[in-house]
């Protein structure tokens, strides 16, 4: 069958009808879906930082880094239904797919332009983007029509929140909260809670008072983490070879971010039932990195993989994980 034209067309047609057909159907839970695991070091089959999380009302995207927009569409979340991409700060590993999600959701259906939540200057942020890609707003209105691609709904729409405030969706209730991410201020993590069932998501952080206080109580922690034993041996392999700029951008970012015994140290303080690390540094490319990297773990922190679920059904304690 596999060899002739007829037999291609009917096991194509079988294979897009199941794919085009999928559904977005779920118990009544609060779900997470890791869209991007991986830090700005090079590595393959990762995306940068992006995590999804769904209720069977609500669906928000916090951050999006390159990448991670494929990893979106992939899984077939409803990008017409997305309410909204919630931003921890604005460095590009965090940012950079935001016009990718905003096309994807436009051309998905999605009424009206995207809400861009973040901490004061989101709208600088959103301004640039929409500048950039007006053109291309114009063409895609033209190819496929007004009514069809409106061009007012594809714009980005910049919801400045102050670092401490609080979004509520239905039962779906969104703690901004401020992280330690010095140089870089305004920096945000983000608390969800939906019905009794709560995530933390720290965005880029040290380990403060402040997150230990939004962290307790949780049922999953969605941390970043730093290797200091894998990136300590990077970088003296690139002062070894003479790679000095590298060498110092190691060293730099060794000062702002949450390292594996830190967030460790968290997970055991705040007694949380699950710690899922996330954007990655750097993101273990073989089975001997990903040992070092779990040197430090306790028996509730898991390792993420980019398209990797995490459900917390209503009325459990349950956490289940899944990968695609």
């Amino acid at each position: 069958m596999m060899n002739t034209t007829a037999g291609q067309d009917l096991l194509l047609s079988r294979v897009l009808a199941a794919a085009v057909g999928a559904t977005d159907e779920q118990t009544d839970s609060l779900r997470v879906f890791v869209c991007g695991s991986a830090a700005p070091l090079p590595t393959e089959g990762r995306a940068q930082a992006c995590l999804a999380v769904l209720t069977p009302e609500h669906y928000l995207v916090v951050d999006a880094g390159s990448g991670s927009a494929n990893n979106l569409g992939l899984s077939g979340l409803p990008a017409q239904r997305l309410d909204g991409v919630l931003l921890t700060h604005f460095h590009s590993d965090h940012i950079s797919d935001l016009p990718a999600v905003n096309v994807v959701s436009w051309a998905g259906g999605r009424k009206g332009p995207l809400r861009v939540y973040g901490p004061p200057g989101v709208a600088r942020v959103v301004n640039g983007f929409n500048e950039a890609f007006a053109q291309d707003r114009m063409y895609r209105t033209m190819h496929h029509g007004r009514t069809f691609m409106p061009k007012a709904f594809g714009r980005l729409e910049a919801i400045e929140q102050p670092v401490e405030s609080s979004l509520s969706l239905g039962d779906l209730t969104i703690q901004s909260f401020v992280v330690q991410h010095s140089p870089v201020e305004p920096a945000v993590g983000y608390r969800f809670e939906y019905k009794g069932r709560s995530v933390v998501i720290t965005g880029d952080t040290i380990v403060t008072d402040r997150l230990r206080e939004m962290v307790a109580g949780a049922d999953l922690l969605v941390s970043e983490a730093l290797s200091l034993p894998l990136v300590e041996a990077i970088k003296a392999a690139a002062d070894h070879s003479g790679r000095s700029r590298a060498a110092k951008i190691l060293f730099d970012i060794q000062d702002y971010h949450a390292s594996v015994k830190d967030v460790a140290d968290l997970t055991r303080s705040t007694d949380v039932d699950m710690t899922a690390l996330y954007h990655l540094a750097p993101a273990p490319r073989n089975r001997l990195m990903e040992n070092i990297f779990k040197r430090e773990f306790t028996d509730n922190m898991v390792l993420t993989e980019d398209r990797m679920w995490f459900e917390l059904p209503v009325g459990s304690t349950e956490i289940r994980i899944r990968h695609e």
